[in-house]
């Protein structure tokens, strides 16, 4: 593998190439980060969905498969995530590597091609002297949008980690739902989206990467005339901020026809280096031999699944499990005695060993596919610590039973939110 050669195209635009003989595949992600509040969450979130499937050269569903299906199956779609306290639209195309193409073709340049062109040339038409979306087109695609935000709650875990959310970060963006709410979307129009969509251009910080087999000078010439061509104004610079501890715990309880309660506890902590809280995590939570789910899963049965994750940037640890509605109160205790003998280093010196090498075992294979290394290397240069895999795994190896004491004793529980059937 070639060492990730930077490129500054434009002041807020970088592109990182990666290339590596034993990918089959070449892929190019476009990420587009910008601030994240309220106001802007839905008309955002639209964006990603008007620009995936057709462009002006391409104007229907129908002749852009087509164009992919001539591309060998190439595939272009977008998506939107949390990135912190921003919001962070992925625009990605995939295709064979260009060796691979029966005639030689530069199969991956004509995938930048259709890539770039959904971005900078989508589908547009004129009203009242103003360019917008196609209304019937923008109509689909709301309610594309509305459906996504209605179907949180058929996924009971996510909704409730997304209730959960709002609470843990209230009065801060990352508490505001990624795609808005119901009502917010129903209120887009095509104009309103197609401002957010220019103003995402202007104004967004953007990371480009492109991690295949090669990549021909036709097609990173391609990505840099376009990209150097923008017309931009003030970049966002990104924000990462601690979330404040409450004063007090926060707790509620929300009731749905349920079958199977669900319950969150979130802990904060202003400790946010990776390898302390990766191990911490993995150890407490994040593994199918850590201590929730041996102790609080396997040993007693006071849950279905137990599980921790971590918000890093914002100095906060979730522990989500499903649990019977009368098991709620004694499988919280447990999770805080868990939490407790984790942060007293109550825990045998072989868990920690299989914990370290499960964490550096996956960080082995994040280079082993386009996606994971176009993850990494993005979230790398947007959050600005750049390191690589192995180095990662040198920060896991590196922490010791009195600093995963030392991180556990700082965190604090701040939220508990559980989601529950209805009473009788």
């Amino acid at each position: 593998m070639t060492e990730p050669r930077r490129i500054e195209i434009a002041k807020g635009i970088g592109m990182t190439v990666v290339t590596d003989p034993k990918y089959k595949t070449n892929s190019i992600a476009v990420n587009f980060v910008c601030s994240h509040s309220s106001e802007a969450a839905a008309a955002n979130a639209a964006v990603a969905f008007m620009i995936e499937d057709t462009c002006k050269s391409y104007p229907t569903v129908t002749e852009f498969s087509k164009r992919l299906g001539m591309l060998y199956g190439a595939s272009v779609n977008t998506g939107v995530m949390r990135h912190s306290d921003s919001v962070q639209i992925v625009a990605a195309g995939s295709c064979i590597a260009d060796k691979y193409a029966l005639e030689g073709e530069d199969i991956t340049c004509q995938t930048a091609r259709l890539l770039t062109d959904c971005i900078f040339d989508p589908v547009t038409e004129l009203v009242n002297g103003e360019e917008c979306f196609p209304e019937k087109q923008f109509q689909l695609k709301k309610q594309e949008l509305i459906d996504d935000i209605d179907a949180d709650i058929n996924d009971k875990r996510g909704y409730a980690l997304k209730n959960a959310g709002k609470i843990v970060y209230k009065g801060e963006p990352s508490g505001i739902p990624i795609k808005g709410d119901h009502s917010q979307a129903e209120a887009l129009t095509a104009a309103e989206v197609y401002r957010a969509y220019k103003n995402i251009l202007r104004t967004a910080r953007i990371e480009i990467v492109y991690v295949g087999c090669e990549i021909s000078k036709e097609c990173e010439e391609l990505l840099i005339k376009l990209f150097s061509e923008m017309e931009r104004g003030e970049v966002y610079t990104l924000t990462n901020s601690v979330s404040p501890v409450k004063a007090e715990t926060a707790y509620k309880t929300d009731r749905l026809e349920v079958a199977q309660s669900k319950m969150v506890m979130a802990y904060k902590t202003d400790k946010t280096g990776y390898g302390i809280t990766k191990l911490f995590t993995a150890l407490l939570g994040g593994t199918p031999f850590s201590l929730l789910f041996k102790n609080v899963r396997e040993k007693l049965s006071l849950c279905y699944y137990c599980s921790a994750s971590a918000n890093r940037k914002k100095g906060t640890l979730f522990i989500d499990s499903g649990v019977e509605n009368e098991n709620i109160e004694a499988a919280k205790v447990e999770i805080m005695k868990q939490a407790e003998m984790a942060a007293k280093g109550e825990f045998s010196d072989e868990l920690l060993e299989k914990t370290k090498l499960l964490i550096t075992c996956a960080l082995k294979s994040v280079y082993d596919y386009p996606k994971s290394a176009a993850d990494w290397i993005a979230d790398g240069y947007l959050d600005g610590e750049i390191i690589t895999p192995e180095e990662a795994a040198e920060q896991i190896n590196a922490v010791t039973r009195e600093q995963i004491c030392e991180y556990g004793a700082s965190l604090r529980l701040d939220t508990v939110y559980v989601l529950t059937g209805k009473e009788e």
